[in-house]
């Protein structure tokens, strides 16, 4: 991942390596972004990424990301999806993320995905964003997604 032309252009450093929850198969690494950013990768035996998270920890509550937070995040996906995602689309996810979150405080993010479409494979694949009370922000992708 750290060869990885968005890891090369934003300083990614392996933080760790874990067991993704539910996924006993696989592997899940977490890098180290600047400013408090983690990219998180779930890799299945064969080495193909089934979901990846770009997270902002220490997000304050009902906080949003920032125009360059938002740029990084729609580059994130463009680059983990080959799908074009605009900084004002992450804007808009988050925005109804936060809407929804007060509504429900148990939902981590809007109902409707970012963007979905199915692989060649036929899977069903999903960009999503999140928010969470004390949690992080963030933009994912990956066909596991609810």
């Amino acid at each position: 991942m750290t060869q990885t032309a968005f890891c090369k252009a934003n300083g990614c450093r392996l933080e760790r390596q874990f067991t993704p929850m539910g996924w006993p198969e696989g592997i899940g690494y977490a890098y180290r972004l600047p400013d408090g950013w983690t990219l998180e990768a779930y890799v299945q035996p064969g080495g193909w990424v089934s979901n990846v998270f770009l997270l902002k920890y220490g997000a304050r509550l009902g906080s949003s990301l920032t125009l360059r937070e938002r740029r990084l995040g729609a580059e994130f996906l463009k680059l983990a999806t080959g799908r074009r995602f605009t900084p004002q689309a992450v804007a808009d996810c988050i925005t109804a993320g936060l809407a929804t979150q007060q509504r429900n405080p148990d939902v981590y993010g809007p109902d409707r995905p970012l963007s979905q479409w199915a692989t060649p494979a036929g899977l069903p694949y999903k960009a999503r964003c999140g928010v969470a009370g004390a949690g992080p922000l963030g933009v994912w992708a990956g066909w596991r997604q609810q």
